[in-house]
């Protein structure tokens, strides 16, 4: 009886070893079918827009290689891949109809026009990244203004072209905070009429963003003419704690709805390409002038590290975008429509 007994239990422990030896089995075959689970590629063409000069910059090296540049975004189940068709306008009021249209899903646009846009489209656009922080420059020849406070009585020219659009409310902010309610602010020019009256001497003092004022800067010298540059960003900085946060990417949400994994790849790009705008600057130079955004080498040399250009997204963007907004509302409600935007206008990831 001990002889089967013996014999049992050798029995009943090889059994419960082989039982374990298979599920040991089992799991691992588990494993390795989750191992070589493979995501599928999802690729999508994006089609973005963006202004001549300093956003044109930021989006230069994507518009070149109209392709996906930087580690695409990714999913339990999908990688998106983009390309790029890339389109360039003179106008906000260009890059308004493009939107409205469904011309570009993703475009760089001015921070107040975001706002407006918000309201207009009830909700249709949507703000995810900050791309310039402030491009504008004071230029003066009289010898007597170098700071914001210095223009107490006088005239200062700025393009007809900014009227109504961010420039226009800095200005009038940077004025007003400095307590000079004497100060006329006249947009009776052009930008190209602007730099042939500072050379002339016609005019003496004038705001016009980056390239356009390296540009007249470099007419100036030509001409042996005196001047003094005031970078406006620093003279909003010394009455205002919320930074400057000009220029924006938003997003069509009815396009967004279908395609945010592409979207989400495509700020990565978007970050990589900034970067390259900042650390790669000879072959940012070659790009920018080969599309055509800043007409020569040599301007775009000297301006574009003017450009104040990055990549803010999540809710750092957030913070930046709805403060700006919040200035330009108390300052003047009608630059962003009239109400601030909401949170939905804000696209965090």
């Amino acid at each position: 009886m001990k002889a089967i007994s013996r014999i049992s239990a050798i029995f009943m422990s090889l059994a419960m070893v082989v039982s374990l030896a298979a599920c040991g089995t089992e799991k691992k075959d588990d494993v390795s079918s989750e191992a070589t689970t493979e995501r599928k590629t999802v690729s999508t063409e994006v089609k973005f827009g963006a202004l001549y000069g300093p956003t044109g910059v930021s989006l230069a090296k994507l518009a070149k290689e109209k392709a996906t540049i930087a580690d695409p975004y990714t999913d339990d189940s999908s990688e998106y891949v983009n390309t790029y068709a890339a389109d360039y306008v003179d106008e906000p009021t260009q890059m308004v109809a493009k939107l409205s249209s469904g011309e570009v899903d993703v475009a760089c646009v001015p921070t107040n026009l975001a706002a407006k846009l918000y309201k207009v489209t009830n909700g249709n656009i949507k703000v995810a990244a900050v791309s310039t922080l402030g491009v504008l420059y004071m230029i003066d020849t009289s010898g007597e203004v170098k700071s914001a406070a210095d223009l107490k009585g006088k005239t200062i020219y700025a393009p007809s072209t900014v009227q109504g659009s961010n420039p226009e409310y800095i200005l009038n902010y940077v004025i007003a905070k400095n307590g000079l309610d004497d100060v006329k602010v006249s947009y009776e020019y052009t930008v190209d009429e602007l730099t042939a009256k500072i050379v002339s001497g016609d005019v003496q003092t004038i705001m016009v963003p980056e390239p356009k004022a390296t540009a007249i800067k470099g007419q100036l010298t030509k001409a042996e003419k005196e001047f003094a540059v005031t970078d406006m960003q620093a003279e909003w900085n010394k009455v205002c704690d919320t930074p400057i946060a000009q220029g924006v990417v938003v997003v069509r949400a009815d396009w967004l709805k279908d395609n945010e994994g592409a979207f989400k790849t495509f700020l990565n790009d978007f970050a990589a390409s900034s970067d390259a705008a900042l650390n790669d600057l000879d072959n940012t130079v070659a790009a920018v002038v080969e599309l055509g955004v800043i007409p020569n080498e040599a301007l775009a040399k000297q301006a574009i590290p003017n450009c104040n250009i990055v990549s803010v997204t999540g809710e750092d963007m957030k913070k930046s975008v709805s403060g700006f907004i919040n200035v330009l509302l108390e300052a003047d409600p009608q630059s962003v429509g009239g109400a601030a935007p909401d949170d939905a206008f804000y696209y965090v990831g």
